[in-house]
């Protein structure tokens, strides 16, 4: 293995990143010397001349470079540089790679990487482990935030771990000089993702509680939502109670729903209460009015806003 070739692969890149900044500052290297190259953006030969570079004023410095997976697109006698590389890297240059894997990467590239370089795997975290981490990053920075708020904050975020973490430094930000973070603060700045809203929208629709499905709407709206996309919301979650109600006349329990669909007990709970209040009748009049909207508004016969809130208004 090389002493100058290091690879931090994972699926979670905050995660890999938070790793490498933490491998970067063990080498206690000025910052002109650290350098971030992408090679989606940035040419094989720009960064083969860099990796072959002296640092300035220094002894050491640093790449980092993302989507080493492209050296694989490349000709051959690109290729065939990059491995003359890994078996002989520049002493004065530490090269950190990047590795996302949700990104595919060719075999060949993976021998590459597996022969010469250091392989750091970063772990994914569960998801119940989100809150002790949320409080760990917290504490480092002297805040405090109550066990609800965080599971507000991560329900919110749909346990997307980049968009928890964004939410959570502005929420930081927002509470800089109290430092103390609470639900109010959550329900305040973080808003819920699409598909809670639109949980909450197919909910209030099956109950004809017109009041709740256009506060739900307007909240969309001022999220700048395209109608579009929340017709085709809808309609997903009107053919999920079609299915779930074929499922439970076939027998299904109300555990067997919740492990089919992937949701939690309580989410569970209110799914098998929509279902029961219509018949397949009434769930596929919604999904055949679903399809007829979409088609009046891509064939430009009805605005897609005002037609979306006619059906909205007129559902039942």
């Amino acid at each position: 293995m090389q002493e100058h070739i290091y690879v931090y692969k994972g699926k979670n890149s905050f995660l890999n990143k938070q790793a490498i900044t933490k491998k970067i500052s063990s080498y206690d290297i000025d910052p002109f010397n650290i350098m971030h190259y992408d090679l989606l953006d940035n040419s094989s030969d720009d960064v083969l001349e860099e990796l072959q570079t002296i640092a300035f004023f220094a002894d050491l410095k640093i790449i980092v470079l993302k989507h080493i997976e492209e050296i694989d697109n490349y000709a051959d006698s690109i290729f065939n540089t990059w491995e003359k590389y890994f078996k002989n890297p520049n002493p004065d240059v530490v090269l950190i790679i990047e590795l996302d894997d949700n990104y595919e990467i060719s075999k060949k590239v993976k021998d590459l990487i597996f022969s010469y370089a250091f392989v750091v795997e970063i772990e994914d975290m569960d998801k119940k482990d989100y809150p002790k981490y949320i409080e760990k990053v917290l504490k480092e920075e002297a805040y405090e935030m109550n066990q609800s708020a965080m599971i507000m904050l991560c329900d919110r975020t749909n346990y997307e771990f980049n968009l928890l973490m964004q939410e959570l430094n502005k929420l930081k930000i927002y509470k800089i000089d109290e430092k103390i973070i609470n639900e109010q603060d959550v329900l305040a700045l973080v808003p819920r993702n699409l598909e809670d809203n639109i949980f909450e929208l197919t909910n209030a629709m099956i109950l004809n509680d017109h009041a709740k499905t256009i506060e739900i709407y307007e909240d969309l709206v001022t999220q700048s939502e395209d109608p579009l996309r929340i017709i085709n919301f809808i309609a997903n979650k009107m053919r999920e109670l079609f299915h779930a109600k074929l499922l439970l006349q076939k027998g299904y329990t109300k555990n067997d729903l919740a492990t089919h669909f992937g949701y939690s007990s309580g989410r569970t709970y209110y799914l098998m209460k929509n279902v029961s209040t219509q018949t397949l009748k009434q769930l596929e009049n919604h999904l055949k009015k679903l399809s007829q909207l979409d088609y009046e508004i891509k064939s430009g016969i009805k605005n897609k806003r005002l037609g979306l809130e006619l059906y909205l208004l007129g559902a039942s």
